[in-house]
């Protein structure tokens, strides 16, 4: 990447994985710090024991009502980063309005950084998402979920509102900072595509690793806690752990989590009256999405 900045510029990021949600934004955070003339940031600490294993490379940053109170803490996450390309993933950047005004507190830091969004079936999205917050510890039903789908703020249906999450960034930032990938594309032609990523990077294109062979935070990977290992670790085994050898206890904890879990085996089936209302809200913004980057989307159900 050629963008010039000022010398005290070089300990922020000029790249943004800025979603969407389940829509293989922890793969493309790995592919992307396995290329040579990249580095990508994760928290240096992490207090809160998060249970999603993915959220282990979130900074979580512009979302914050305190974030320009922790500018020096971002900092010090790219100080030491001397690559081309530094940057950072938080998926959650695109999900306006349930984390409102990302988008214009990332221009007024780092108004020069290359934006990357990846998208998918915006229908399919949501239920993974689903899927994901289960794991996460949210034992909601679907149909409760579903109950307010349209409430802009639920949190898992406004991050398939794409055309929605992106003009928010383009009103901004002009459309050659922002480069929108699907999904489907990134698992089926991942050569390509990810040539086009690093090409929009201004790094090697044809950098190519067999660890780009992997995929990651599949779904088959989730875990939800069962009733009673939610008690025992919430109330009994995260408190000690934390009180008694907080360091120890952070490395241990996801396996612990996970023996007190069960496999998430069952997955939503969206059709019928719930699918017309999906569509019905969702189809406008698939549209736009088309005409703003003038992708497709072919494999989509909408």
């Amino acid at each position: 990447m050629q963008t010039k900045t000022h010398p005290a510029a070089t300990s922020l990021p000029n790249l943004l994985i800025v979603g969407s949600a389940k829509s293989g934004t922890t793969s493309v955070y790995h592919y992307l710090d396995r290329h040579p003339e990249i580095s990508m940031a994760a928290p240096l600490e992490n207090d809160l024991l998060l249970d999603n294993d993915a959220a282990g490379k979130e900074m979580r940053f512009f979302w914050r009502e305190d974030w320009r109170e922790r500018t020096a803490w971002y900092r010090s996450h790219f100080a030491g980063m001397t690559t081309p390309v530094r940057g950072e993933a938080t998926p959650a950047y695109s999900a306006h309005p349930f984390h409102p005004g990302v988008a214009e507190r990332v221009h007024s830091l780092v108004p020069n950084a290359r934006l990357l969004y990846i998208v998918r079936d915006p229908i399919e999205r949501i239920v993974s998402h689903y899927v994901q917050q289960r794991a996460d510890g949210d034992s909601r039903s679907f149909e409760q979920r579903m109950a307010e789908y349209d409430r802009p703020e639920n949190s898992i249906v406004c991050p398939s509102l794409y055309a929605t999450q992106i003009e928010r960034y383009l009103a901004l930032f002009p459309t050659s900072q922002l480069l929108v990938v699907d999904q489907h594309k990134l698992r089926h032609e991942r050569q390509a595509t990810l040539h086009r990523i690093f090409a929009f990077l201004e790094v090697d294109p044809d950098f190519w690793t067999v660890e780009f062979d992997r995929e990651r935070n599949l779904r088959a990977d989730k875990y939800a806690l069962t009733p009673l290992g939610g008690r025992l670790l919430r109330g009994l085994l995260d408190p000690a752990g934390r009180r008694l050898a907080p360091r120890r206890w952070s490395e241990l904890r996801p396996r612990v989590r996970r023996a007190l879990s069960e496999k998430i085996t069952d997955r939503p089936i969206v059709e019928g009256e719930l699918r017309e209302k999906l569509s019905i809200l969702l189809q406008p913004e698939v549209d736009r999405l088309r005409e703003l980057t003038g992708e497709q989307f072919d494999s989509w159900s909408l």
